[in-house]
């Protein structure tokens, strides 16, 4: 049967947007549409995590320059299974699935999740002025495109790469990350080992876009101030042994744990003095909004994309100048005093990223594609 809406990913890891997006086809699939998620490769630890009703195409792509093997076979799928609309998520590498879609006349929404500074990431010098140069030309056709749309999570996001390209900040839709509260809630209820003290949580990827050095400095002045306060991080990523060594070489080897990967992160999120967050950009941080769901107060540094949107415009959490000494007094303003909100503008906030509010979103986009 022809699928209402494919999902086209590189794998299921465990970051942010593939979380989203779980979230999203659990709404989808409620609302009665058939949902495909066809993966370069069938790998991951949120691979279980997909509902029932949704359908898994393992394209089965070797790891060696996986993502441009994955064109052929993803635009074959495309071309048989002729799904009504398709939603690439491929990183820096969007303009594949794109091209895929393109080719087979494929209606598509291109949802971008990060500012483009993402794209400075990219290690080698060539192929990031070639990601840069390819995602510019890229946006440029897909805003003018007759058989699709594109969208950015935050209006932050949608401005940035709007001057990035060239393009009408109108011509991106706000497309919203669905949260699901009561799973989060419930999810958090599980019993977990947690430290007996006074503890802060860092939850992502171990990338330099979360600014993980910085967060450790800040922390390292906070922990001369205060001999019973941890450092939880919870992910895993290529920094992971440059940040253990930063640790050691400041002092806080028995301050700051790594906990690797979690599948369910929010006991040890529920637990937190804070959230704390040093990242130089961010889309629109989910994690934000979930520690939000738990009545855990956020602390971050300024950042590009849309970390104020996610808190509101900076209503419900401190957002700090990008100081380590700056990050350190929040912290500790946050250890002593906590931090207070107004409930009922919280919980507006938070309603309007529910999975029933996201996909509404969605669904006004995919009417208009579908008319």
């Amino acid at each position: 049967m022809r699928p209402d809406v494919a999902f086209a990913l590189p794998a299921l890891a465990g970051g942010g947007v593939e979380r989203v997006y779980l979230d999203l086809a659990r709404a989808m699939v409620k609302e009665g549409l058939r949902v495909d998620f066809v993966l370069a490769k069938a790998e991951g630890p949120l691979v279980a995590q997909l509902p029932e009703e949704v359908r898994l195409l393992d394209l089965n792509v070797p790891r060696r320059l996986r993502l441009l093997r994955a064109y052929t076979p993803l635009r074959n799928y495309l071309a048989q299974a002729r799904p009504r609309v398709v939603l690439p998520v491929w990183g820096y590498l969007d303009w594949i699935p794109l091209q895929a879609a393109w080719q087979t006349g494929t209606p598509f929404i291109w949802v971008l999740h990060n500012p483009p500074a993402y794209l400075n990431d990219v290690p080698n010098p060539f192929k990031r002025r070639t990601a840069l140069w390819i995602a510019r030309q890229a946006l440029r056709r897909a805003v003018g495109h007759p058989l699709g749309r594109v969208g950015a999570v935050s209006r932050g996001v949608a401005r940035a790469f709007a001057r990035f390209a060239g393009v009408s900040e109108e011509a991106i839709r706000v497309l919203p990350n669905p949260l699901d509260v009561d799973r989060v809630r419930r999810l958090a209820q599980e019993s977990v080992p947690l430290p007996g003290v006074p503890y802060f949580l860092a939850l992502g990827r171990l990338h330099p876009q979360k600014g993980y050095p910085f967060l450790l400095e800040a922390f390292s002045i906070l922990a001369k101030r205060h001999s019973d306060v941890r450092l939880l991080v919870l992910g895993e990523g290529p920094e992971r042994p440059r940040l253990e060594d930063l640790a050691r070489t400041l002092g806080l080897t028995d301050r700051v744990a790594f906990l690797g990967f979690m599948v369910n992160p929010y006991p040890y999120l529920r637990g937190a003095k804070a959230l704390v967050m040093a990242s130089l950009y961010e889309g629109l941080p989910t994690v934000v909004l979930e520690a939000l769901a738990l009545r855990v107060p956020v602390v971050a540094t300024e950042a590009e994309g849309g970390l104020l949107e996610a808190l509101g415009d900076g209503r419900f959490g401190i957002v700090t100048p990008r100081s380590p000494q700056a990050l350190a007094h929040a912290m500790e303003r946050v250890l002593s005093d906590g931090f207070a909100w107004d409930e009922t503008a919280l919980k507006d906030h938070l309603n309007q990223h529910s999975p029933e509010a996201a996909l509404r979103s969605y669904m006004s986009v995919l009417e208009e594609i579908w008319r």
